[in-house]
């Protein structure tokens, strides 16, 4: 025999919604995995050859559900209330376009500090461009912030671009 429960909305005992039920079987939970941002490269962004610089040309929010990530300075904080286990992300294209490109890294910086990096080295035929991904969960606290550096080292010391085909940079809280 099945037992059938029917409500409107759940509670903790503290009387928070849990979940609640608009009575055509949409539910609606609670925002655990916020904040949550996703920003991308509108143009290519130059980077200087053998120099670890910060990408700024994250300037485009796909979202961003706490206003917590800064297009004019490229970096998520941590809003107020929200400390916790963060997973971030970040994958960037980078090359010069030539045969040129020997090595490049990606790196997630935590307040000024690298805290994660992905990198890549050719020795033999150097190549146009590398595309890899930065990531990994994180305890951050109110008013940490983070940003995404790279470095790109060529066969013939020329710049080259942190693309913004496939450049993106993303987070969400997932949990306290």
């Amino acid at each position: 025999m099945a037992s059938i429960i029917k409500a409107n909305q759940l509670q903790d005992f503290g009387g928070n919604s849990i979940i609640t039920s608009d009575g055509a079987g949409n539910l609606t939970t609670q925002k655990i995995n916020y904040p949550m941002f996703s920003a991308s490269i509108s143009s290519n962004f130059t980077l200087t050859n053998a120099t670890t610089m910060k990408i700024t040309g994250f300037d485009t929010e796909e979202f961003d559900t706490n206003n917590a990530f800064s297009t004019s300075n490229a970096r998520f904080t941590v809003p107020s209330g929200y400390a916790g286990k963060y997973f971030l992300s970040t994958t960037v294209r980078i090359g010069t376009g030539a045969s040129t490109t020997s090595a490049s890294n990606r790196e997630l910086y935590k307040n000024g500090v690298s805290i994660a990096s992905t990198g890549i080295y050719i020795p033999q035929s150097p190549c146009e461009h590398f595309t890899t991904t930065t990531a990994g969960i994180f305890n951050l606290a109110e008013g940490d912030y983070i940003e995404v550096y790279a470095r790109l080292e060529t066969t013939n010391s020329s710049n080259g671009n942190a693309y913004s085909a496939a450049s993106n940079f993303s987070g969400m809280r997932i949990g306290s």
